[in-house]
């Protein structure tokens, strides 16, 4: 279970001018250059430096936001991944890159209900390496599948266009299921994808379709 967060810490943060904001209104850099943190749709990820806690790391967390904007949920924890000597960039780095995996992964049903596991362990290894893949597997299995469809269908936009997308997918889904009709939107040909060749594969046959990792790395998000 996470915290119950800090009072004090959340709510006077001001969008930061040394990073381009996300795409949508709500999105964008949050805290200071030192502690920074990242809102992405309703999820906020942000450092915080709690010494009494862990004198050596990085504290991390990871806010749910309610249809009020007020915190609703929040999973906390020390930051193993993070000690204090590393540089700002890479404090940066780590909150966006998180914050754009979780992005679609909570959905108000759940919460952040069974995502512990996948965050506990990019807090204790980082987003460098396997880690970022196995995280988003984990995520995969965890979340709902109308939030896996949401997800894939924004890292595909992201790694490859609007237009690009939808025509990956129609090729992908006319090979694996040529009588089936999925709607126009994207999240319905990703979810189409999804009932034909389950979720723990959908991320591989979309990988092998596309030549992209489809991971939010910091290299395809400009960091």
């Amino acid at each position: 279970m996470g915290s119950l967060g800090h009072p004090g810490r959340h709510g006077d943060a001001a969008a930061l001018p040394w990073r381009r904001p996300g795409a949508d209104s709500d999105d964008g850099w949050l805290g200071t250059r030192e502690l920074p943190g990242y809102r992405a749709g309703v999820l906020i990820v942000r450092f915080a430096d709690l010494p009494a806690v862990d004198a050596a790391h990085l504290y991390l967390d990871v806010l749910r936001l309610g249809d009020d904007g007020r915190i609703d949920e929040t999973l906390s924890g020390p930051c193993a991944a993070m000690p204090h000597g590393q540089p700002l960039d890479a404090r940066s780095r780590f909150v966006r890159v998180v914050a754009e995996l979780l992005r679609h992964a909570v959905d108000a049903p759940r919460g952040l209900a069974g995502l512990a596991p996948a965050i506990t362990l990019l807090r204790e290894h980082g987003i460098d390496g396997p880690q970022l893949a196995l995280a988003a597997q984990q995520l995969d299995a965890a979340c709902s599948e109308g939030a896996l469809a949401e997800s894939l269908a924004h890292i595909l936009v992201l790694s490859l266009g609007e237009e690009e997308a939808h025509g990956t997918l129609d090729t992908l889904l006319t090979r694996l299921a040529p009588n089936a009709v999925a709607g126009e939107a994207l999240t319905d040909q990703v979810g189409l994808l999804l009932r034909c060749v389950g979720r723990a594969q959908a991320r591989r046959r979309l990988r092998e379709a596309t030549d992209f990792e489809l991971l939010p790395t910091p290299e395809l998000l400009g960091l």
